[in-house]
């Protein structure tokens, strides 16, 4: 006969055989939760039960922070387990992995599935996004007629950008029918371009009413799609596949007509603002103008020669067909954008502000060609500047047949000034040299 075995030695056999079984480090199992137990570490204990029998369980807190649904005595549950031998007691017990309420059980294990599968083709991916316009002028709703989605979306579009035309799609949310329903809508929008920015909604529901929106038709339709699509199903903790694929999430319907649409307030005070701006601009830039041809009118070349006139004269002609191009090229750019704005607002309540925008505009044009016309009597006063100082010029005397002598180097004003030396005779357009000889009568002969 043997000798007999230590009882912590039988268990540990025991637990090896059991571990050692590759069939039971892996099973699921089907039960009734009993004597639910939550402890401080994050730990779950639980005893898993049916008709005949009953087992106890432990969910360690790595893996029962995965579990998405509220768990308690009486629940009817799907776990994935390994099964082993507790030393400390030589019980047999199941060590969780994988819980889940029986019923979604399927659904949530095919919902798992197909996220991983299409996280894997990079579908979640920010590169894979479309940008959402900021003016959209033809806004997409694809969702149930009867729903509630629909009466928010639309609401929220009329109070916040009443502007913008909603093209509606009606379909089905839930059942067989639903998801070749959104498919053909989806596809029906690109095709004919109906709308700048798609969106998908319905309320909230569970994961058999919000299973439309998990299947591959959809999901592969809104990646697909041209048309920027954000995904409005369920609420804020309800996540479907075509949430993560859409190229924006909005956590409820109502959220996702603000997330389209910019808000019209803002809008008319940004309007505002580049008015001012536009005003100041050219308050400051017609000031620098001004200054700059002051700074010409009295500049050292007015009393220069002809040359350095001259050029002055060509930098100040320049600079005012440079004044006139920029100034006509900035007038007709604020005004486009300025009429692009207006045109694209008229549909809203301000057209007395509009309106009051459009005077400060014909005002600041005014100013404008008041500067201009302050501009051309500058110009004229110059010219006339010019003339008078070219009547004057040396130049212009020796025109008429004037000379001027000098000699060793200073300007000789009479003849008695005059030495036996050369000297030089200054013509209009050149020189002589001449030399001085007395006659005998004491007259003074230049030759």
């Amino acid at each position: 006969m043997t000798n007999p075995l230590q009882v912590s030695e039988l268990v540990q056999y025991v637990k090896r055989e059991l571990e050692n079984d590759s069939l039971l480090q892996q099973v699921q199992v089907v039960g009734e939760v009993s004597n639910f137990k939550r402890h401080s570490s994050g730990h779950l204990y639980f005893t898993l039960k049916d008709e005949q029998s009953r087992m106890k369980a432990v969910m360690f807190a790595r893996d029962a922070s995965r579990v998405k649904t509220d768990i308690r005595d009486g629940a009817r549950v799907i776990i994935t387990a390994r099964i082993s031998v507790y030393v400390a007691s030589g019980e047999m017990q199941l060590y969780v992995e994988r819980m889940m309420e029986d019923g979604v059980g399927a659904l949530y294990e095919a919902y798992v599935q197909l996220k991983e599968d299409v996280e894997a083709r990079g579908w979640f991916e920010a590169e894979q996004k479309l940008p959402l316009p900021a003016f959209p002028q033809k806004i997409g709703i694809v969702t149930s007629p009867k729903g509630a989605a629909l009466h928010d979306i639309a609401t929220t579009l009329r109070r916040r950008y009443p502007q913008a035309a909603i093209v509606f799609a009606p379909v089905l949310v839930q059942g067989k029918e639903a998801a070749p329903q959104i498919v053909r809508a989806i596809e029906w929008m690109n095709e004919h371009q109906a709308c700048d920015v798609m969106i998908i909604g319905r309320g909230g529901g569970s994961i058999e009413e919000l299973w439309a929106f998990n299947e591959m038709p959809v999901v592969t339709a809104i990646h697909q799609s041209r048309i920027p699509i954000v995904s409005a199903v369920g609420h804020e903790t309800d996540f479907t596949i075509a949430d993560f694929v859409a190229d924006v999430r909005a956590a409820t319907p109502t959220a996702a007509a603000e997330l389209v649409t910019p808000e019209a307030a803002e809008l008319a005070k940004r309007l505002n603002e580049l008015n001012r701006r536009l005003t100041r601009h050219y308050a400051q830039y017609i000031t620098e103008r001004k200054d700059q041809v002051q700074r010409l009118a009295t500049s050292y070349g007015l009393k220069s020669p002809r040359v350095l006139l001259g050029l002055k004269q060509e930098r100040l002609d320049r600079a005012e067909m440079g004044l006139n191009r920029i100034g006509k090229q900035m007038l007709q750019s604020k005004q486009q954008a300025l009429t692009d704005q207006v045109n694209r607002f008229a549909r809203i309540a301000m057209q007395e502000r509009l309106a009051e925008q459009g005077r400060q505009l014909v005002r600041t044009r005014k100013q404008l060609e008041r500067i201009h016309t302050v501009l051309r009597t500058k110009q004229d006063r110059l010219h006339q500047m010019i003339a008078r100082l070219d009547s004057v010029s040396p130049t212009q005397v020796m025109l008429r047949g004037y000379t001027y002598v000098e000699q060793d180097g200073r300007l000789v004003r009479s003849v008695t000034e005059l030495s036996d030396q050369t000297f030089r005779v200054q013509f209009h357009d050149g020189s002589i040299l001449a030399k001085r000889e007395d006659e005998e009568d004491g007259n003074r002969t230049i030759l």
